[in-house]
C-alpha cells in the first residue's frame, strides 16, 4: 500500500469519526449531490450543520445532505435563476412563537443534520434564521446572517450584513466593504479589518473589531460593549445605558458622541470637532482633538488625562444652575410660608373686628331695648297718676 493510498484511507477514517459519533444509534441516510449553475446560495429556516467551502475553480454549486430520516424528510432544495434555495421546512420551527414551549430540541439538534455546500467565489450567501453551526470559506463576496444561538465562523467576504438574536457567536476573517452589524441579547461578534461598520446593539452584546479603514457609527442601549483598535472616518457613538466604545487609535473626523446613563466612550487617537453630549453618569476620554470641541449636559470629557475646559465650564454652569434652581425652591417655600402666616394674621384680625362690631351691636340693641322699657313705665305711671 503506497502513502497516498494510505493517506486517502485514513482522510476517509477521520471524517467518519467526525459523522458517525452524531449517527451512532440513529437511521442516518445521505442524499445524492445536487449541482446547479446559480451564483447565489440562499438557506432558510434551517437548524443543523452548514458548511461551505469555496471550489478551487468557476464551476456549479454543489450540495450534500446527510443526516437522519427525520430531519431529512425536513428539508427542500430548489435551484432556479441564479440561486439555489435550501429550506428547513420544520413542522416545529424554532422561530414560530407558538411552538417555543412546545418545542423538542432533541430532535433539532445541529448534528443530526449535515449539509454541505461547494460555491465558486464570488458567490452570494445569503442565510436567514439559523440555529446550529456554520463554516463559511472565503467566498470574497457579499454576506448576510442572521442566526440564534449559533456557532459560526466566515473568511473573507466583499460585505456582511449580521445580525445575531439571543445567544451564540459569530467570528468574520474580514471585510472588503461595509459591514451592517445588529445584535439583540448577549451575542458574541468578533470581525477582523473592515472598510466601514454600522453596529446596533440591543442588551449585552460584545463586538471585537479590526481596523476599520472608513467611518463608524455605533447605537448601544444596554451594557453591550465595542472594541476596535483604530478608525480613520466620521465617528457616531450613541449610548443608552452602561455600554461602552472603546477606540484605541485613528483620526474621527468628526466625532459625535451621544450618552444618557452611565456609558463610557474612550478614544486614543484624534478627534476632529468633537461634540459630546452626556446626561448621566457616564465620561468620555478623548487622547487629542483639533478643530472646535462643544459639549453639553453633564458631559464630563477629559482631553489627555485632563478635563477639557469646556466640560469644566458646562459642569460648573450646570452646577451653579442646580444651585439657584434650589435657592429659588427655598425662597419659594419661605414666602409661601410667610404669605400663608399673614393670611392667618389677617383672617384673626378681620374675625376680632367682627366679633367686636358684633358685640357694640349687641349693646346698642340692649340699650334700645332698656330705654324702650323705660319709656314704658314712664307712660304706665302717668296713666296711673291721672287716675287719681
Amino acid at each position: 500500500m503506497n502513502d497516498h493510498t494510505k493517506s486517502l484511507l485514513l482522510g476517509a477514517a477521520v471524517a467518519a469519526v467526525l459523522i458517525l459519533p452524531a449517527a451512532a444509534g440513529e437511521d442516518w441516510a445521505t442524499w445524492p449531490r445536487k449541482t446547479f449553475s446559480a451564483n447565489t446560495l440562499k438557506v432558510e429556516d434551517y437548524v443543523g450543520t452548514l458548511v461551505v467551502s469555496v471550489n478551487k475553480g468557476p464551476g456549479p454549486i454543489t450540495v450534500d445532505v446527510a443526516g437522519t430520516h427525520e430531519r431529512l424528510s425536513q428539508v427542500e432544495i430548489h435551484g432556479g435563476g441564479d440561486s439555489v434555495r435550501i429550506e428547513g421546512s420544520s413542522d416545529q420551527s424554532v422561530w414560530d412563537w407558538h411552538q417555543w414551549f412546545n418545542f423538542d430540541m432533541s430532535r433539532s439538534k445541529s448534528d443530526q443534520l449535515v449539509v454541505k455546500v461547494g460555491v465558486p467565489k464570488g458567490t452570494s450567501i445569503i442565510v436567514d434564521d439559523m440555529v446550529g453551526k456554520a463554516t463559511i470559506g472565503d467566498t470574497y463576496g457579499p454576506l448576510k446572517f442572521e442566526g440564534s444561538a449559533t456557532v459560526t465562523k466566515v473568511g473573507r467576504v466583499s460585505t456582511a450584513k449580521i445580525s445575531l438574536d439571543g445567544t451564540g457567536r459569530i467570528d468574520v476573517a474580514a471585510v472588503g466593504g461595509p459591514l451592517d452589524l445588529d445584535i439583540a441579547g448577549s451575542g458574541k461578534v468578533n470581525v477582523g479589518p473592515t472598510q466601514s461598520v454600522k453596529a446596533d446593539i440591543a442588551g449585552a452584546g460584545d463586538t471585537a473589531l479590526g481596523p476599520i479603514a472608513g467611518g463608524l457609527d455605533v447605537d448601544i442601549a444596554g451594557s453591550g460593549d465595542i472594541s476596535t483598535p483604530r478608525v480613520n472616518g466620521p465617528v457616531t457613538v450613541d449610548i443608552a445605558g452602561s455600554g461602552s466604545v472603546n477606540i484605541a487609535d485613528g483620526v474621527a473626523n468628526p466625532l459625535k458622541v451621544d450618552i444618557m446613563g452611565s456609558g463610557n466612550f474612550t478614544f486614543g487617537g484624534l478627534a476632529i470637532d468633537p461634540k459630546v453630549s452626556s446626561f448621566g453618569s457616564g465620561s468620555v476620554k478623548i487622547k487629542a482633538y483639533k478643530g472646535k470641541m462643544s459639549s453639553d449636559g453633564m458631559a464630563s470629557v477629559e482631553v489627555g488625562g485632563e478635563v477639557s475646559a469646556a466640560a469644566a465650564r458646562a459642569q460648573a454652569q450646570a452646577e451653579a444652575a442646580a444651585e439657584r434652581a434650589q435657592a429659588q425652591a427655598e425662597a419659594a417655600a419661605s414666602r409661601a410660608v410667610a404669605a400663608g402666616e399673614r393670611a392667618a394674621a389677617h383672617a384673626n384680625a378681620e374675625a376680632s373686628r367682627a366679633a367686636v362690631r358684633a358685640n357694640a351691636e349687641a349693646a346698642r340693641a340692649a340699650k334700645a331695648a332698656a330705654r324702650a322699657r323705660a319709656h314704658r313705665d314712664d307712660n304706665g305711671d302717668d296713666d296711673d297718676d291721672n287716675d287719681h
